[in-house]
């Protein structure tokens, strides 16, 4: 079957050079927490990371298998399999909508963009978010053509499960919204004239809405609590962003397509596959509004981030393989040889992208060869300072040296950091502390522990880079003078 070679093409993708690039901090955390004991985990949930809950939970099984493998293969394992199933889900979607052609060219489109290549190979929940989002979507596809309460229940299962991966991606409803006012106002019967004829409707054809809206509270009502506890970590978890502008919005397709060539290909069959299936909404709805929502919020309250929207691009891929399969039907029975060659351009112009990000310093921390370098140059007695505290729970996934070096930052057992008279206190008779770090600047210049640090020590050599991650080691002020 047609649909069955996306996700074997995104597989191959996926799998290509995923243990190349060392974890980096985000990629640790989920290592970290997903390692952690339950009373420990709900310590971490408690501060930060609440809305990645769910999502540490399933990875605990992943952590497990890295302790007795390559660890960057089992925890972003998940998210190759997701993104797979995301592709053959975008290809049955296609094939429903418009289609078998366009089923199978919406899959592989979505199959070589090199911005959900870049997901795939990272331990986080983005590439899982997609492939729930597509699965939400043909819930609601299956549901408007043939209601009943039990689709409507599985997709409100499934906009709840969304939501516990990540709250952002509910703006996918705005489109849902779309295709259910469409299924409304269609006369009894109607369908797309690029759809291929469903299942006949049980019984009296009734309005969506009521069905829908009553899904949606349901599951709003299973987001509630996560809701409400996210809300009161916002300012921790997302206070560096800031509202795009215009080179954000110039960015994002080369991003999503990997080059400026590959952007003009991809978008410009999105637009003409979108207005081709205008009798389907959803299609230009899904490709569109989730982005333009969050860019207009942002102006105001800033959500936005590429990876916070990536529910566009199964929109984006599923419009583009539609406008392709209208495209290459000029052709009659030539179209292969009009639409093999698109996608094949697509693949082309993205493949310096794709071996970027699979360059060992393509992430933004190079996790591995600082616990290298920490592992060849710590000796016996010495101990290690993270600053800011959370650091910890940044680097340390590939344990190592963490696991030998006394942590100042935190006594055992507690999860509040140390004051400053208890570092100094700890810190006594040591003859050398590594201290792991971000850029001390104003932020991180009055941690007490490091201000504590640098009156008793200082930097015995120049500071590492380790992509943002810092690495110094300091010796006592005392020691210099002898």
């Amino acid at each position: 079957m047609a649909v069955a070679v996306p996700p074997l093409v995104a597989a191959a993708i996926a799998g290509w050079g995923i243990t190349v690039p060392s974890l980096w901090r985000d990629e640790s955390v989920t290592g970290m927490a997903a390692r952690m004991p339950l009373p420990e985990l709900r310590a971490l949930l408690a501060d930060i990371d609440t809305v990645h809950a769910l999502y540490y939970l399933l990875m605990r099984p992943f952590a497990a298998l890295g302790a007795s493998g390559p660890v960057e293969a089992a925890l972003r394992l998940p998210s190759l399999l997701a993104f797979a199933a995301a592709a053959y889900g975008v290809a049955v979607l296609g094939r429903r909508l418009a289609g078998p052609a366009a089923g199978l060219w919406s899959g592989l489109l979505y199959a070589v963009l090199p911005i959900m290549s870049r997901y795939a190979q990272e331990a986080r929940g983005y590439a899982l978010v997609n492939a729930v989002a597509v699965l939400a979507t043909w819930l609601l596809v299956t549901a408007l053509e043939r209601p009943s309460r039990r689709r409507f229940a599985g997709y409100a299962a499934a906009v709840a499960l969304l939501g516990w991966l990540h709250l952002y991606a509910l703006l996918l409803l705005a489109a849902h919204a779309v295709a259910v006012l469409a299924a409304g106002r269609a006369a009894p019967g109607a369908r797309p004239r690029s759809s291929p004829p469903p299942h006949p409707p049980r019984g009296p054809l009734r309005p969506p809405w009521p069905s829908w809206l009553l899904a949606v509270a349901g599951a709003g009502v299973a987001l509630a609590p996560l809701v409400v506890v996210a809300a009161g970590q916002r300012d921790t978890q997302l206070f560096w962003l800031r509202s795009p502008g215009p080179p954000e919005l110039a960015a994002f397709p080369i991003g999503v397509a990997g080059s400026a060539a590959g952007a003009a290909v991809v978008f410009g069959l999105a637009v003409w596959g979108g207005w081709s299936a205008r009798r389907t909404p959803l299609v230009a709805a899904w490709a569109v509004l989730p982005f333009v929502i969050s860019f207009a919020v942002s102006q105001v309250e800033p959500i936005y981030h590429p990876r916070y929207v990536l529910v566009v691009v199964p929109g984006i891929a599923l419009a583009a393989g539609i406008g392709l399969t209208r495209l290459a039907a000029v052709a009659g029975r030539w179209r292969f040889a009009v639409a093999v060659p698109a996608v094949l351009l697509v693949a082309a112009t993205a493949l310096p992208a794709h071996e970027a990000l699979r360059t060992p310093n393509s992430r933004p921390d190079d996790l591995r060869s600082l616990t290298a370098t920490l592992d060849a140059e710590a000796r016996p007695g010495d101990r290690v300072l993270f600053v800011p505290d959370r650091y910890r729970l940044f680097v340390a996934v590939y344990g190592g040296p963490y696991e030998r070096l006394v942590d100042l930052t935190r006594a055992p057992g507690r999860y509040e950091p140390r004051t400053a008279a208890e570092f100094t206190a700890a810190a006594a008779g040591v003859s050398r502390i590594w201290l792991v770090s971000a850029r001390i600047g104003r932020v991180y210049a009055a941690d007490p522990r490091l201000v504590a640090l640098r009156s008793a020590f200082s930097a015995a050599g120049p500071t590492r880079r380790f992509g943002s991650i810092r690495l110094t080691l300091y010796r006592p002020r005392a020691a210099e003078r002898h």
